[in-house]
């Protein structure tokens, strides 16, 4: 897909904290975040969370119950567990936090003594040794938490990641992340040089281990939309902002070694709206945007590979898009398009030929109107 895509938030995604709307999967489980029911009215608006397992075409209904999630709701997943935090509106002020360990059949409750930010990766869950989480607050600022999740600690702000690296112009706290090991990763924006800043925590001290842009994008601003962990790869999106003109480009590191990046995918920066992100066990990324007329657009792209791909033409509706876990005997990538309308889900899948959609799922979802009003 070549020359500039104009994008803007109209009907439902206007509506919407559209920078919630996202979905990953890890070897064991694939989840996706999705606002229904009367998304004209913030009351009206309930965020739902949905389970799948690999080699299923069925989504399951999972969201934690307990609590008014009009705000909405960000997750960080760990192969076989979840941890889910709702994000502050209203009169909740801030943010409650669910763990499972079974594909979302039960939620145990959690203490986060903040408000999360409303990013997609502002928690990363560990469930590998030494296990806890990372939490980036609405105050710009990231907390972390060692084995049960219990007792949150500060662990980094803007301004120190600002001095660790001077030329990005650290602007704010992007994304989380953890490694197997359990350490850190923390992605930042930066305001200039190009640079994708992301930092890991080492030896107790904070290094950076991020990318610079060149060609068109050297000298860019940025701003990291995804980071995710599956294996030994780290895969970030990014968007990056030079001269009135602004490009998506996707990054992937496995190990330590260098980070390889995608051609970049060009939006007109004057509409520039992401409306879903999507991410997939080995590191592919998915992308829904909004068009001048309305119409989603999505594209995709797989480690290694230099340009974006577009997707066939969405069913009228789509808000969301996921890459599901497959069997491993699966060589083709799955793609699954959500469709919201009130409170009825459909979920087209991606024929095997990769030219049409096919609908595989309709659920009418239990939408509790007026309860937040």
């Amino acid at each position: 897909m070549s020359g500039w895509l104009s994008t803007a938030t109209t009907g439902a995604a206007a509506a919407a904290n559209t920078s919630a709307v996202s979905s990953v999967s890890t070897a064991s489980d694939s989840w996706v975040i999705l606002p229904m029911g009367d998304l004209s009215q913030r009351s009206n608006t309930f965020w739902e969370l949905f389970h799948a397992v690999p080699g299923s075409s069925h989504w399951t209904l999972v969201t934690p119950p307990g609590v008014a999630d009009n705000g909405g709701l960000v997750e960080g997943a760990s192969d076989g567990a979840a941890l889910v935090g709702v994000l502050p509106s209203d009169l909740l002020h801030f943010s409650p936090l669910a763990q499972s360990g079974d594909g979302g059949t039960s939620w145990k409750p959690a203490f986060l003594p903040a408000g999360l930010a409303p990013l997609p990766d502002a928690l990363a869950y560990g469930t590998g040794a030494p296990g806890g989480a990372i939490a980036l607050t609405g105050n710009g600022r990231a907390l972390s938490v060692s084995g049960s999740l219990s007792s949150w600690s500060p662990l980094v702000s803007p301004a120190a990641l600002a001095r660790v690296a001077p030329r990005c112009g650290v602007t704010a706290l992007d994304a989380a992340a953890m490694l197997p090991t359990g350490a850190p990763l923390i992605a930042t924006g930066c305001r200039r040089g190009g640079q994708v800043e992301v930092f890991t925590l080492t030896t107790g001290s904070w290094q950076p281990i991020g990318s610079t842009l060149g060609g068109s994008l050297r000298g860019a601003a940025t701003t990291v939309l995804r980071l995710e962990i599956t294996g030994s790869t780290t895969t970030a999106l990014v968007a990056a902002t030079r001269a009135g003109h602004s490009a998506l480009v996707a990054l992937w590191r496995t190990g330590n070694a260098p980070w390889t990046a995608s051609a970049p995918l060009a939006v007109n920066s004057g509409h520039f709206v992401v409306i879903s992100t999507s991410v997939s066990a080995g590191g592919a990324l998915a992308v829904l945007l909004r068009s001048p007329t309305g119409s989603p657009i999505a594209l995709d792209i797989a480690p290694g590979v230099r340009v974006w791909s577009p997707l066939p033409l969405l069913p009228s509706g789509t808000s969301a898009l996921a890459l599901p876990a497959t069997p491993v005997t699966l060589d083709a990538e799955v793609i699954d398009a959500f469709t919201v309308h009130g409170a009825s889900l459909g979920v087209y899948a991606l024929s095997p030929s990769g030219t049409r959609w096919v609908r595989v799922q309709t659920s009418q979802i239990p939408i509790a109107y007026g309860s937040s009003g």
